[in-house]
């Protein structure tokens, strides 16, 4: 992978044809989007039980984590929420490309659930460096400092301890220069370079997100800004001036024209396609709508359920519904 200041010269492939396949097993080692000498895999983890409220009846959401890749080396779009989980998908990554060289670890935002495992993926693979923008990398230490790690994460996970971050392999995305990297594939006259280009979007489920765009297979990765699945987390965005920039954000990944959209929050049977950036809308749509119409959570609850009975991911749902009336976490 080759950090630059300006943008490298993009070779084409040999191949123009995109090969998309849909794949339901969730720790598949086929590609998903195969081009040429670029190929695009995903491990969905499955949702991990908590503690909440006294009581261990909910549990998290499936979180889904890319993993782009040449035939030498890859780069993987966040990182898992705990060690074990982290060992699971490093497994995985070497099933998935053996004798390949993991050279990037890409961080969309801050939420923990997308990076805390970060240490054992770098201890598993010491070559690869996290790339992510300044306002990500602060919101990751806000995630760890140890009031707000306690109150909430360690609330949730009891035994889940926050990563040390101060020894990982760093590189800060610049926008003053590139936020662009690229990975490569063969060397000299037959190397290929193919851009990975980190977008800044603004507000998604958290600020400051980002999504993940690979121009040579009309791809974006988009961390919490788009769902699928999934019940979408909108305790942040308390206000309807938050939940409209949101939409503004899916609006900014649609500019993009991309051809597949890979939520970091989706079922294993869940598709690729572009359907989930309106889905994502229309969740937050209705959730306006629906919280307008509500006068507990209880109901704005029971209501949502009754419009997307498909989605998962009960204690994002509780979580979220319960934000809007105070109840106590």
């Amino acid at each position: 992978m080759h950090l630059s200041s300006s943008l490298a010269l993009l070779l084409a492939t040999s191949v123009s044809t995109v090969f998309a396949k849909r794949d339901t097993s969730p720790c598949s080692t086929q590609p998903i989007i195969e081009k040429g000498d670029l190929q695009i895999y995903t491990y969905h983890a499955s949702p991990l039980p908590l503690v909440y409220q006294q009581s261990t009846d909910l549990s998290f959401s499936p979180t889904t984590f890319t993993l782009i890749s040449t035939k030498d080396e890859a780069v993987l779009v966040d990182a898992p929420i705990s060690p074990e989980r982290g060992e699971e998908l490093a497994d995985w990554i070497n099933a998935t490309i053996p004798g390949r060289k993991l050279t990037g670890i890409y961080v969309t935002h801050g939420h923990g659930d997308h990076f805390f495992a970060i240490p054992t993926i770098q201890k598993r693979f010491p070559g690869a460096r996290v790339l992510a923008t300044q306002e990500v990398y602060d919101h990751m230490l806000q995630q760890i400092e140890p009031g707000f790690f306690a109150s909430f994460w360690a609330a949730l996970f009891p035994d889940l301890k926050a990563p040390d971050l101060s020894d990982i392999n760093l590189d800060i995305l610049d926008p003053s220069t590139t936020l662009s990297f690229y990975l490569s594939s063969g060397n000299g006259h037959h190397e290929e370079q193919y851009e990975l280009r980190a977008v800044p979007v603004g507000e998604g489920d958290t600020v400051n997100s980002t999504v993940l765009y690979v121009p040579e297979v009309k791809t974006v990765i988009t961390g919490d800004v788009v769902y699928g699945n999934c019940y979408q987390y909108l305790a942040e965005n308390p206000t309807a001036e938050l939940r409209s920039q949101w939409l503004k954000s899916i609006d900014k990944v649609a500019g993009l024209h991309p051809q597949y959209v890979i939520p970091s929050h989706a079922l294993p049977t869940d598709n690729y396609e572009k359907n989930h950036l309106n889905e994502t809308k229309t969740y937050i749509e209705t959730f306006e709508q629906l919280l307008a119409e509500s006068s507990s959570w209880q109901q704005l609850e029971t209501s949502l359920k009754g419009r997307f009975p498909q989605r998962e991911g009960s204690f994002i749902l509780r979580y979220s519904t319960q934000t809007f009336f105070n109840a106590s976490f």
